[in-house]
C-alpha cells in the first residue's frame, strides 16, 4: 500500500485524496488549520455582509480512513522523502502532493501593510473581509481605490466582482453620486483576457468605473492616502480595498530550485509533477501552471494526479472556469484551455443561479459526490466548441 502524503486541506487537497481509493492508498491530509473555507464567499462578506457558514472541520470533509493531522509544515525534504512539522514530528511517503495555495503579502510593498490591516482585503480569510465590510457600510462618499498591488491573484474575476459589488452596493444606497470607484490594475485593459473584456468592458463604463490600466503599484503613502505605481501615476483614496501580492508557499523546500523567487513551485503544466521528481506533484495556487489560480483549476488538477497515481495516463489541458458575478442579479464563467482562447460568455441570470448554487454543493464535490454533474457541464461548457458558436454568431 503506497503511503500519500498531502500537505494542504484547501479543494485540491481534499477532492484527491477522496478519489484516491483505500484498498491501494494509505492517504494523510496534514495542515495547520482545522477548518477548511469556501472561499468564493468572502466577495460576499466582504461587499454584502454575509454571515453565512462557509466553513467545516477538515476532518469531517474526508471520507473513511483517510488520517488528518493538524500541524504546520517547516520543511519538506523532496530527496529524503521526509517531511518536518513544527510540532516536532516527522513524516515520510512514498508520494508527495504540494497543495499550500497561495499567501498574501502585503509587506513586499511599502505602505500595504498599515492598509492591510486597517482595512482588511477579501481574498484571505473571513476576518478581513468583515473587516473590509464594517469600512464599506460605514462609507458616505468619496474616492474607492479597487485593485491588485500585483501581477498574480487568486481568481482573476474577482478583482471586477469587487468593483461591480461594490458599484451596485453604492447605487442602492442612494451614494454612487458621492463617490467615484477607481479600478487600478497592472493589465492593459480592466480584464486581463481580450475576449472576456470586451464582455465586461461595456458594463464597466456604463457603471462609471473609471479604470487605470497599467499601473503597478510602488508605494503607498497612508499619511496622504496616496497609491503611486512604478510608470508614475497616482490616486488619491478616501477607501482603499487593495488585494496584496500573491506568493507562493512560506514552507522550506530541498532542493530550493524547485520553487521561483515569488515562491511558487515550478510544475509540469500537465501531470503537476514537480520538476526533477517524478514522485512529488504540486496542485491549486501554489504551482506555476499558466492557468488561473481558482478552485475549479485546483478541481481538474486533483483529478489528474489521481489518475495518474493509480496508474491511469492522464493530462491537465488548462482548463478553467471561473465563475464571475456581474452584479444585479447576472454572471458568466471565465473559460479557456491550454488550446482554445477564453470564451466571449455573456453574462445571464442562469449562469448567476449556477454560481450561487455551487455554495450549496460545494461540500458535495470535496468529497466526488458531485462528480457526474461535473463531468456532464464540462463536456457541455467545452472551449473549443463554444467559440466556435459565439464566431458563428458574431
Amino acid at each position: 500500500m503506497e503511503k500519500v502524503l498531502i500537505i494542504g486541506g484547501g479543494g485540491g487537497g481534499l477532492i484527491l485524496a477522496n478519489h484516491l481509493p483505500r484498498k491501494d492508498f494509505d492517504v494523510t491530509v496534514i495542515d495547520k488549520d482545522e477548518y477548511h473555507y469556501y472561499q468564493p464567499w468572502f466577495l460576499y462578506v466582504a461587499f454584502q455582509g454575509s454571515r453565512r457558514k462557509i466553513w467545516k472541520p477538515i476532518a469531517s470533509l474526508l471520507k473513511p480512513g483517510i488520517r488528518f493531522v493538524k500541524d504546520e509544515i517547516s520543511e519538506i525534504n523532496l530527496d529524503e522523502r521526509k517531511v518536518y512539522g513544527t510540532r516536532k514530528t516527522t513524516y515520510d511517503y512514498d508520494k508527495i502532493i504540494i497543495a499550500t495555495g497561495t499567501s498574501p503579502d502585503p509587506d513586499s510593498i511599502p505602505g500595504l501593510r498599515e492598509i492591510y490591516n486597517e482595512y482588511g482585503d477579501y481574498h484571505s480569510n473571513v476576518q478581513n473581509s468583515l473587516k473590509l465590510w464594517e469600512h464599506i457600510k460605514n462609507f458616505k462618499g468619496g474616492t474607492v481605490a479597487l485593485g491588485q498591488a500585483g501581477p498574480v491573484c487568486k481568481c482573476p474575476p474577482s478583482l471586477l466582482e469587487g468593483a461591480f459589488q461594490l458599484e451596485e452596493y453604492l447605487k442602492k444606497k442612494n451614494l454612487k453620486d458621492k463617490t467615484k470607484i477607481k479600478f487600478f490594475t497592472p493589465f492593459p485593459r480592466a480584464y486581463p483576457a481580450e475576449q472576456m473584456n470586451k464582455v465586461v468592458e461595456p458594463m464597466v463604463e456604463e457603471r462609471g468605473i473609471e479604470v487605470m490600466t497599467f499601473f503597478d503599484v510602488d508605494t503607498i503613502d497612508t499619511k496622504n492616502k496616496v497609491i503611486s505605481s512604478i510608470e508614475g501615476d497616482s490616486i488619491n483614496y478616501d477607501l482603499p480595498i487593495i488585494v496584496p501580492p500573491c506568493k507562493g508557499t512560506k514552507i522550506r523546500i530541498v532542493p530550493e530550485k524547485v520553487k521561483n523567487p515569488d515562491r511558487f513551485i515550478i510544475t509540469d503544466k500537465k501531470t503537476m509533477r514537480i520538476e526533477g521528481y517524478d514522485n512529488a506533484f504540486a496542485i491549486g495556487d501554489v504551482n506555476t501552471v499558466p492557468t488561473s489560480k481558482t478552485g475549479v483549476t485546483a478541481h481538474l488538477e486533483a483529478q489528474v494526479v489521481s489518475n495518474l497515481l493509480q496508474g491511469v495516463y492522464d493530462e491537465f489541458t488548462g482548463r478553467i472556469n471561473c465563475p464571475f458575478d456581474t452584479a444585479y442579479g447576472k454572471a458568466t464563467f471565465v473559460i479557456a484551455d491550454y488550446e482554445n482562447p477564453v470564451v466571449p460568455y455573456p453574462p445571464t441570470r442562469i449562469k448567476h443561479i449556477m454560481k450561487m448554487s455551487m455554495a450549496r454543493i460545494y461540500w458535495m464535490t470535496l468529497k466526488g459526490q458531485a462528480d457526474p454533474i461535473f463531468d456532464y457541464y464540462f463536456d457541455f461548457t467545452n472551449p473549443k466548441k463554444l467559440n466556435e458558436k459565439y464566431a458563428t454568431e458574431a
